[in-house]
């Protein structure tokens, strides 16, 4: 059975043989692809005030982007949440894009030994249990999809603004199945039609809320991303993908933050 085959071969309540079938296949042929794909480790900080996140915000942009960029590491995004969403608020949110598996394993050992990150990030190591800079820190590691095989970087200016979604599905197959509805599913096409810009997709490999996809996209300014996802709710094109049998029952749980970049992040 064909890729293609997937979008027809479920009806009804559920998925038949023959989906399921082409589920496996679909894994497969994402494997097979895989040595084009890069890996992207997507951080979340957490602080306890506003003069903490200025602080981790400064440290991260002035000590661990220039000292991952020495490693080959870029582009290095840095974000704080914006709008309504105050269960966020004492967040910082980093995205690492890795060439190769290794470039992840060996980022801290590297970190720790070079002089001058430790003492550009003198903030993290001068402190304290009792008074650190951040809190805690929860890592996800992702590996980009097929479509979207690595961070992209749009030119959109100064007031771009981002959006971060994590998408949790309950067992791995309804994953493979939702990553599928974005890659072949027409689905992150439509998003390039309409200006929702991708920064990345990727598939957790570890992590909170497994197993999920995670993804960032970008738009112009808030006006302009607004309207984008506005248009795409809208489009009979998303109205005929998600009324897709193949697809049914995937993302069960969603967890969306908009997004500024901090001064220094190269996205």
């Amino acid at each position: 059975m064909k890729r293609r085959d997937f979008l027809t071969s479920a009806g009804g309540i559920g998925l038949s043989v023959a989906a399921l079938s082409a589920t496996t296949q679909i894994v497969a042929a994402d494997a097979d692809s895989a040595g084009q794909r890069e890996f992207i480790e997507f951080r979340t900080y957490s602080v306890r005030n506003e003069s903490k996140k200025a602080l981790l915000v400064e440290t991260l942009d002035k000590a661990l982007i220039p000292a991952l960029n020495a490693q080959g590491i870029k582009p290095v995004g840095v974000f704080v949440p914006i709008g309504t969403e105050t269960k966020f608020e004492n967040n910082v949110f980093v995205v690492i894009p890795h060439k190769t598996i290794d470039s992840y394993l060996n980022l801290t050992d590297k970190l720790l030994a070079d002089p001058t990150y430790r003492k550009n990030a003198a903030a993290f190591f001068t402190t304290n249990s009792k008074d650190p800079v951040y809190d805690g820190c929860e890592s996800s590691l992702l590996k980009c999809f097929e479509h979207c095989p690595k961070i992209e970087t749009p030119d959109l200016g100064v007031d771009r603004i981002f959006q971060a979604r994590i998408y949790r599905s309950f067992n791995i197959e309804r994953n493979a199945a939702k990553i599928h509805m974005f890659n072949h599913g027409g689905e992150m096409a439509l998003f390039r039609e309409l200006g929702i810009r991708p920064i990345f997709f990727g598939e957790a490999l570890s992590g909170k809320m497994l197993p999920n996809l995670t993804y960032m996209v970008a738009g112009e300014n808030a006006e302009q991303h607004e309207k984008a996802w506005k248009d795409f709710v809208a489009h009979p094109k998303w109205q005929e993908i998600k009324n897709n049998p193949a697809y049914s029952d995937t993302a069960t749980e969603i967890i969306r933050v908009l997004l500024k970049p901090s001064p220094g992040s190269q996205l």
